[in-house]
C-alpha cells in the first residue's frame, strides 16, 4: 500500500534586505557549517534546490525539502542583515506557522492549532502561540494590524465552513495554504506559479550533515 505524505515547506521571508543580501547570508551560513551554497540552472523537482525570490523589496527564500533548520536559518538572516525575518512553515498539509525574529531573536509566533503536538500544552504555551497584529506591524512589514489581525486565530477544526478571514482571501481558516494570503498581506512573495513552477534564481543549498 503506498502511504501518501501531505506538504512540508519551509521558508523565510526576508524584510527590507535585497537578494543579492540574502545570498551572501545564505552562503556565510552554509560555508561555516561544512556545506555548500551555489546557483544552479536545475528548477525541478523544485523541493531539491533552495529558491530565492525578490520583490516589493522583500525576499522569499524557500529552503530545500530535506533541509530542517529553517527556524535556525532564518534567525541567522536577521542577525547577519540586522532585519526582520520571518520563518514561515507548513506541517503535513494539516496547518501553517511562523515565528519572527529581530536580531536573531523570536519576538513573536503563531500556530493557528497549537496544540498539534502537545494536547496538554499550558494556557501560558497557548498564548505564546497566539501572535501578535502590533509586532508585526512594528517589525515584520509596514502593513495595518486590521489588515492581518484575522488570520491570527485559532481554528476550530470542527467547522464545515469556516470561511475566509478577509473578503479578497483565496483559502479559508482550515487550509495549510492560507499561509499564501497571509504572506500577500505582508507583501512577501509566495515565489511559484500557478502551476507549481517556481520563480526566482535556485540554487543547491547543503548544510554538513542536514541537506
Amino acid at each position: 500500500m503506498e502511504i501518501k505524505m501531505g506538504l512540508f515547506l519551509s521558508m523565510s521571508g526576508v524584510v527590507g534586505a535585497s537578494g543579492a543580501d540574502v545570498e551572501s547570508a545564505l552562503k556565510e551560513y552554509a560555508t561555516a557549517r561544512g556545506g555548500r551554497f551555489e546557483p544552479t540552472t536545475k528548477k525541478s523537482p523544485s523541493w531539491e534546490v533552495l529558491i530565492l525570490c525578490e520583490s516589493d523589496g522583500n525576499t522569499t527564500v524557500v529552503y530545500p525539502g530535506e533541509f530542517f533548520q529553517w527556524d535556525d536559518a532564518a534567525a541567522h538572516l536577521s542577525r547577519s542583515l540586522d532585519v526582520p525575518v520571518f520563518s514561515f512553515h507548513i506541517h503535513d498539509d494539516d496547518l501553517w506557522m511562523y515565528i519572527l525574529f529581530v536580531a536573531g531573536e523570536a519576538v513573536d509566533q503563531f500556530n493557528p492549532i497549537p496544540d498539534y503536538w502537545d494536547g496538554s500544552l499550558s494556557d501560558e504555551d497557548r498564548r505564546h502561540w497566539k501572535g501578535s497584529p502590533a509586532v508585526i506591524a512594528r517589525w515584520g512589514s509596514p502593513v495595518q494590524e486590521d489588515a492581518i489581525r484575522d488570520y491570527l486565530v485559532p481554528w476550530n477544526l470542527e467547522d464545515d465552513d469556516p470561511g475566509k478571514a478577509y473578503e479578497d482571501d483565496e483559502y479559508a481558516y482550515g487550509d495549510c495554504w492560507q499561509l499564501v494570503d497571509f504572506m500577500r498581506k505582508l507583501k512577501i512573495s509566495y515565489p511559484f506559479t500557478a502551476d507549481g513552477r517556481p520563480v526566482g534564481s535556485t540554487y543547491v543549498f547543503e548544510v554538513e550533515g542536514k541537506h
